[in-house]
């Protein structure tokens, strides 16, 4: 992560490392927040969808989230100062440490990484600012998941260069 490119006297990312705990008050304080907030935020219609939506994402707790090692919150902190480099900048920057960080993950056979944007709306709140100690001007964006896996497990989807990859090279002037 120390790596990735920034403008500025300082990195502008920091990491929040949760261990076992601290996953599961993060997660408990995401359902308190959609408790109180959930029929303003307009995703579900009725208390009954709500309350099936809340089941399901209380099991993933211990079901989906039990296996995982960490969750490190990804945070960017806005720098300070009367020259400030544009918010843009500082979550580019932030977004090529995690990158980093995945790049070196992938170098580990028995490591499965990846980047939760999470429930947007409880990411965004305030109580997770407070939970994640973040100024008034930081943003989250999101967890990096870690966890230990099968050392030989080899996933089935892959990526095809020619697929997703779009460049277009001007560099001899105008085609006529």
């Amino acid at each position: 992560a120390m790596y990735a490119p920034y403008h500025g006297p300082k990195p502008p990312w920091r990491f929040v490392v949760l261990g076992r705990q601290a996953m599961v008050d993060m997660q408990r304080l995401t359902l308190s927040f959609y408790d109180e907030n959930w029929r303003d935020l307009g995703k579900h219609s009725t208390e009954y969808e709500y309350q099936r939506w809340r089941s399901k994402t209380e099991e993933e707790i211990t079901g989906r989230w039990g296996p995982v090692s960490y969750m490190i919150a990804i945070v960017v902190k806005r720098q300070a100062g009367s020259k400030r480099v544009p918010m843009w900048e500082e979550i580019c920057a932030t977004a090529c440490a995690v990158q980093n960080m995945h790049l070196q993950a992938s170098r580990h056979p028995g490591l499965a990484c990846y980047w939760s944007s999470w429930h947007a709306a409880a990411r965004d709140s305030e109580d997770m600012a407070e939970y994640l100690g973040m100024g008034s001007e930081d943003q989250c964006l999101g967890f990096f998941i870690v966890a230990a896996c099968d050392p030989t497990f080899n996933p089935r989807r892959c990526r095809y260069p020619e697929v997703h990859l779009d460049t277009d090279w001007r560099v001899d002037g105008p085609k006529s």
